[in-house]
């Protein structure tokens, strides 16, 4: 499997998240995003910025300063940060004995949906600029959304291919049974947003892309690691995934890379709640920009932001 990681500069992240909430329209014409809808492809350069256009960052890092005392820290994160998030709680509760850490995983726009419906937590982390927004719009962050992490996608397929998928432009062809994220979903709409690139190419990908690999997929699930899963067991003959998803399942799955020209960056922001232990859920959304936090990170297959 080959993985680039490339660190993501802050200004171009921010940049990218105006972008990204603001896509340009002309008039009388509307502009679609193929998040909004599953194969209503976004006018070009509309809505995501290639993969092959980050630059490193040179912003310092604030020290992290955990409160004194027992401490329980709630964190609500996307689904593709499990395995990440994991390992750092892991390193925090080595660190800090009387800190306690309960992670609530899954699709970041069903997150913020039970933040709305009254669920208590000290932080969001979530997997696209849109949920962040949305939960700022419903008046539950406080302060503002840091870039904490970056990522791109790629196509896994079971473990030894058996529908010998070797590039991304196979995923068009009968028969195939593709996995996808809802696309309501960061992860799916990402996924749409790549296809959509291709598509936007039919000298590499063929003609009626979009409608072709629409036609193959068989599923479209509530998180990416439910995309993961399906795909690993061999209920699907590929999937478009996170790359530090594909790090998580190890020889459990055969890794496609996305060529950059057509790939997008994912950018992860993260907050302190409203309502939360804010100096606590501050701490934490430090240690995430720490150089500790970031090695962590990037050890998960995430891209750091430095």
């Amino acid at each position: 499997m080959r993985i680039r990681r490339r660190p993501v500069c802050k200004r171009f992240v921010l940049g990218l998240v105006l972008l990204l909430l603001t896509p340009p329209q002309s008039p009388g014409v509307p502009i679609i995003s193929a998040q909004e809808s599953p194969w209503a492809c976004p006018a070009p350069g509309s809505t995501s910025i290639p993969a092959s256009e980050a630059t490193p960052a040179d912003e310092a890092i604030a020290p992290v300063e955990f409160p004194p005392g027992s401490r329980n820290l709630t964190v609500f994160a996307a689904a593709s940060l499990t395995d990440a998030f994991e390992a750092m709680g892991e390193e925090l509760k080595a660190e800090y004995p009387t800190l306690s850490i309960a992670y609530n995983f899954g699709g970041s726009q069903a997150l913020v949906t039970q933040l709305r419906e009254g669920a208590q937590a000290d932080v969001f982390a979530s997997a696209n600029a849109v949920q962040m927004q949305a939960a700022h719009d419903a008046g539950l962050i406080t302060g503002e959304p840091a870039i904490f992490a970056g990522n791109v996608l790629v196509v896994v397929t079971p473990n030894g291919n058996p529908a010998d998928i070797q590039d991304a432009a196979d995923l068009r062809e009968v028969g195939v049974r593709l996995v996808l994220a809802q696309p309501e979903v960061p992860a799916g709409g990402y996924a749409r947003d790549v296809i959509c690139r291709m598509a936007a190419d039919p000298s590499t990908y063929g003609h009626d892309f979009v409608e072709r690999v629409a036609a193959n997929v068989v599923s479209e699930e509530e998180d990416v690691r439910d995309v993961l899963a399906k795909v690993a067991l061999g209920e699907a003959d590929a999937g478009i995934v996170y790359v530090s998803d594909a790090v998580a399942a190890g020889d459990q799955v055969h890794v496609v890379d996305i060529p950059d020209e057509v790939n997008v960056i994912v950018t992860y922001p993260v907050a302190v709640l409203a309502g939360g232990d804010e100096a606590l859920g501050s701490a934490f959304v430090a240690y995430l920009l720490s150089e500790e936090g970031q090695a962590l990170l990037e050890s998960y297959g995430f891209q750091p932001v430095k």
